[in-house]
C-alpha cells in the first residue's frame, strides 16, 4: 500500500508506504535545513521563555548517524552498555528538563530531524516507567525515538520525573513508605502532556512552524499513557495509537496477583507441564471453529472451556487432578470476590502464560514449587503505603478488602473512564489494538474498557468515528513473534495516519507474524474493527492474509 497524506500544510504532503516492520513513511523527497544556528542551548531557551520551568541543558546537531544510549537507571553499573543506536539521519539532538510542582526533574530527549517530514510523534514507555525505551527490536510493537526520526518525525519521550532504580516501588518512599503523589500524577499523565508541549515548542523554534500534526503510540504501559492522556489533554495530539494497553490497571494489578493467591490457597502449584496439559487440551475442543486449525484459540473461537473434563490426562508432572482442574477454572475465569462478582479478568483458554512472559508463574525452591505473584505485589504495597509488605500473608478475603481500597484510592488515575467525548469533540483518533493471547493485560479488561466507550460515546457507529478496536488472533504481549499474526509498528501507524489526515478509518489491517530466527514474515492475517472477528474462507494458504474473510460473528 502506497499513498498519500496530506496534512494542514500543503508543504507537509508525504508519502505513507509501510516497507518493513518499523518503516512507513517515504523519507526520499525530504530536504533537509540547516539548523545549526537554531539548534543551540542560548537559542532553545530564549525561544521557550515563556515555559519558565524549562532548561535546555543540551543541544547540538548530530550528523554522525550514531546515537549511544544512557545507561537505565533500572541496571546495575556491571551490566553492559546499552548497544550503540545507528542509521539516524541528521537531526537536532536535545536534553530538557522540567521541575515539577512536587519538585521533581523529568528528562526529556528531543530529537527534531534535518529532513523534517512536518509532523510530531511523542513516544511511552512500558511497565511502570514512561520512558525512554532504547532497544532496537524491530518485531517489538514499540515505536522509539530511533523509530520515529528514521521516519521524519520529530520526537521525544520523557521519565516523567522516575529515575529511582527500583522499577516499581518508586512512589514509595523507601524508610516511610508514603506514596510520592506528584510523581504519581507525573506518570499518569501529566509527564506525557508536559512532554508534548514542551518537544512541540522545540520544533517550532527550530523549524519556525509548528507540526501540522502530532501524533503518539506507546505499547503496554505505554498503551496506558495514550489513553490517560487522550482523557486528560485530547488536544495534545491528532492520533493515538495504544497497543496491548494497561488500561483499567487497578484491576489489572489485582489479576496479575490472583494465579498466585489462588495457588497459594490451594495449597497445590501448577508446574508448567499441567498448564500445558490444559492448553492441549483447550487447543483440541475449541481450535478449528474459524475454519483452520492454526495451534491457537482466536476471537471467532473463544468461550468457555471445562476445565474438569482434563482430570486424569497424564502428564510429565503427573496426573491432572480436581483440585488442578479447579484451580485451572478459576485462573481462566479471573479474580472475583466471595459473592460471586468480578473483580478483574482471566487470561483466554489457549494463552500461554508461564514463560518467559507471564503471570502463571512458578518458581523450586529447594524442590518444592512455589507460586511467584509476577509484580503484583508491588501494587498492594502501594494500597498500604508499606514497602515491606509481602503478599504471601494474603487471604482471599483480605485481598477483596485491599482491592477495594486501591480501587478507591487511585480512582483518579486508574485509566478506566470510559468518557472520550472531549477527543472526539477535538477530532481526535484513537487506535487501540490488542493481543488476544496476552499473556500478561488480558484481553478482556482492554474489551470491556472499549466497550463501556462505546456505551458512553453513543453506540458503535458514533464511537467508530474516532476509537476503534482491532484484536488480533493468537498474539502475544507488545511482539509479532507469538502464535499468531500481530500488528507491526509500520501497519498500525499507516492506518493511524491514514485515518486522521485521510480521513480513511481503518476497515482491516493486516498483522504479521516473524519467524524470530530468520527475521521473515511467515503468517498474515487480516484484523477488522471489534466486533467483526476474522475467518478462514474454506482455501487457499492459511498463511496468507488474502485468504480470511470478515465474519459478523460477535465474539465474547
Amino acid at each position: 500500500m502506497s499513498y498519500y497524506a496530506d496534512g494542514a500544510l500543503d508543504a507537509d504532503k508525504i508519502k505513507l508506504a509501510p516497507s518493513g516492520f518499523t518503516r512507513w513513511v517515504d523519507t526520499s523527497s525530504f530536504q533537509p535545513v540547516d539548523l545549526d544556528d537554531r539548534c543551540s542551548v542560548d537559542f532553545l531557551q530564549a525561544a521557550l521563555s515563556h515555559l519558565p520551568d524549562v532548561e535546555i541543558v543540551s543541544a547540538k546537531v548530530n550528523r554522525s548517524g550514531q546515537f549511544a544510549p544512557p545507561r537505565s537507571h533500572l541496571v546495575p553499573d556491571y551490566a553492559p552498555a546499552p548497544s550503540l543506536i545507528t542509521d539516524l539521519p541528521p537531526f537536532c539532538q536535545i536534553l530538557a528538563i522540567q521541575r515539577t510542582a512536587g519538585g521533581h526533574v523529568a528528562h526529556m530527549p528531543i530529537w527534531v530531524p534535518l529532513a523534517w517530514n512536518g509532523r510530531f510523534l511523542a513516544t511511552g514507555g512500558m511497565g511502570s516507567i514512561t520512558g525512554p525505551i532504547w532497544f532496537e527490536q524491530p518485531a517489538v510493537r514499540t515505536v522509539t525515538m530511533p523509530i520515529a526520526l528514521r521516519n521524519g518525525f520529530a520526537t521525544a519521550a520523557t521519565d516523567a520525573g522516575n529515575r529511582d532504580p527500583r522499577f516499581f516501588d518508586w512512589p514509595l518512599d523507601p524508610k516511610s513508605g508514603a506514596l510520592d503523589w506528584d510523581l504519581l500524577r507525573n506518570w499518569s499523565y501529566c509527564g506525557t502532556h508536559d512532554m508534548a508541549v514542551v518537544a512541540k515548542a522545540v520544533t517550532q523554534a527550530l523549524h519556525g512552524k509548528p507540526p501540522s500534526r502530532s501524533y503518539y503510540a506507546g505499547c503496554s504501559g505505554g498503551g496506558r499513557q495514550g489513553v490517560a492522556v487522550a482523557l486528560r489533554h485530547p488536544d495534545d495530539f491528532d492520533g493515538i495509537w495504544a497497543s496491548d494497553a494497561a488500561v483499567n490497571w487497578t484491576s489489572l494489578w489485582p489479576s496479575a496477583m490472583w494465579p498466585a493467591l489462588v495457588m497459594k490457597e490451594y495449597g497445590t502449584v501448577l508446574p508448567p507441564a499441567k498448564f500445558e496439559a490444559f492448553r492441549d487440551a483447550a487447543l483440541e475442543a475449541c481450535d478449528g471453529a474459524d475454519g483452520v486449525r492454526d495451534g491457537f484459540i482466536g476471537l471467532a473461537e473463544l468461550r468457555t472451556f471445562d476445565a474438569h473434563s482434563v482430570v486424569g490426562r497424564q502428564t510429565l508432572a503427573g496426573p491432572i487432578t480436581a483440585i488442578d482442574a479447579e484451580i485451572m477454572q478459576k485462573l481462566w475465569d479471573g479474580p472475583r470476590r466471595a459473592n460471586g462478582e468480578r473483580l478483574g479478568y482471566g487470561l483466554p483458554v489457549g494463552t500461554e502464560s508461564w514463560g518467559a512472559v507471564g503471570i502463571w508463574k512458578s518458581v523450586d525452591i529447594e524442590g518444592r514449587l512455589e507460586p511467584v505473584c509476577y509484580e503484583s505485589q508491588a501494587y498492594y504495597r502501594w494500597i498500604l503505603e508499606d514497602p515491606k509488605f509481602d503478599w504471601k500473608t494474603l487471604s482471599l478475603e483480605r485481598y477483596e478488602a485491599l482491592t477495594d481500597l486501591g480501587f478507591a484510592k487511585f480512582e483518579d488515575i486508574a485509566t478506566n473512564d470510559p468518557d472520550l467525548s472531549a477527543l472526539r469533540d477535538c477530532g481526535g483518533k484513537l487506535l487501540l489494538t490488542q493481543a488476544v493471547n496476552d499473556q500478561v493485560v488480558p484481553y478482556d479488561s482492554v474489551v470491556d474498557y472499549y466497550r463501556r466507550v462505546v456505551v458512553t460515546c453513543g453506540g458503535e457507529a458514533q464511537t467508530g468515528s474516532f476509537a476503534r478496536l482491532f484484536c488480533t488472533d493468537g498474539d502475544i504481549h507488545g511482539t509479532i513473534a507469538g502464535p499468531g499474526p500481530g500488528l507491526t509498528t509500520a501497519s498500525a501507524m499507516t492506518a493511524l495516519m491514514a485515518w486522521v489526515e485521510q480521513g480513511e478509518a481503518p476497515e482491516e489491517i493486516i498483522a504479521e507474524r516473524v519467524d524470530v530466527t530468520t527475521g521473515q514474515v511467515v503468517a498474515a492475517r487480516p484484523t477488522y474493527p471489534y466486533p467483526t472477528v476474522t475467518r478462514y474462507k474454506g482455501s487457499g494458504d492459511p498463511a496468507a492474509a488474502s485468504s480470511y474473510v470478515a465474519s459478523l460473528k460477535s465474539c465474547r
